[in-house]
């Protein structure tokens, strides 16, 4: 009986070790745009932010690291509307490996009497917004670790923008609702599939394992090129290049054809493939 108690306590401890930390925010803002007072009633809004992000367990983390972000958020302006203050910011997250989103547009009502949380029943253009990028930021990850293994953030993510355009609060999420359908698009499909290779490909290069990285990384070549010939402006494709383009570059290094090819579909970044060409 003792051993069957410890058994079970020593499964406990490992379910509940199965759910760890997800995310690991640090946020920035720049409120420089806004008079005195107001910088001020903002002057705890970051530290919020970063605990509403890094103090909640989004998913559960069988692959147990944390995905290290940073979050800078601009305040263009605050206007008072009837009984609540609006402000209006621009907001850019980035992860370590590579994912990045930048919003234009975010309006959201806020007091900092308010408590930020994550059980609600109607649309909070505030925390919504931090749930939609929490979501797409994690499911980008995940993408990284199997086969497509994001959808079912991606589709977390729609619904909350679908939820957006329906409130009170719509503008941007029209945006947002694209952004969602192109990274779940068919024509995108193919560069989400080859992410697990890429950064398997990495993983070998920085082992010193270079042959064996070039080959991961013809499969990854092989995913952008699909992606480039039906949709050569795709937004993904292009975040994907933008973040990643060093990287591609050394892995390719030597492969001269490879790396022509690359700077064909990647032209923003043409002279990082052609300054490693041999």
């Amino acid at each position: 009986m003792k051993r069957f108690f410890t058994a079970c306590l020593i499964l406990l401890t490992l379910a509940m070790v199965a759910h760890s930390q997800v995310l690991k925010v640090k946020v920035t803002l720049d409120p420089s745009n806004l008079p005195a007072d107001e910088v001020n009633n903002l002057s705890d809004f970051p530290d919020k932010v970063e605990q509403y992000f890094n103090a909640y367990e989004w998913v559960e983390d069988e692959y147990e690291y944390d995905v290290i972000c940073k979050v800078r958020i601009i305040i263009q302006s605050v206007q008072q509307k009837s009984h609540e203050k609006l402000y209006l910011a621009q907001f850019v997250i980035t992860s370590e490996s590579g994912e990045y989103f930048y919003d234009k547009i975010w309006e959201f009502p806020y007091d900092q009497g308010t408590p930020f949380s994550h059980f609600k029943g109607q649309f909070d253009p505030l925390t919504h917004f931090l749930d939609f990028y929490a979501y797409m930021v994690l499911a980008g990850e995940l993408d990284t670790n199997d086969y497509l293994k994001g959808n079912s953030l991606y589709e977390k993510a729609r619904d909350i923008a679908n939820r957006g355009q329906l409130s009170k609060y719509p503008r941007g999420w029209s945006s947002r609702m694209n952004m969602v359908l192109v990274i779940t698009d068919a024509r995108t499909r193919p560069l989400r599939e080859v992410k697990p290779d890429f950064f398997e490909a990495l993983y070998l290069l920085d082992e010193g394992k270079r042959g064996e990285a070039y080959n991961y990384a013809k499969k990854v070549l092989e995913g952008l090129k699909k992606v480039y010939k039906v949709q050569p402006n795709n937004l993904y494709l292009q975040y994907f290049f933008n973040s990643h383009y060093e990287d591609l570059a050394e892995l390719f290094k030597g492969h001269n054809a490879d790396l022509e090819l690359l700077a064909e579909l990647d032209s923003r970044h043409r002279q990082a493939y052609r300054d490693v060409m041999e």
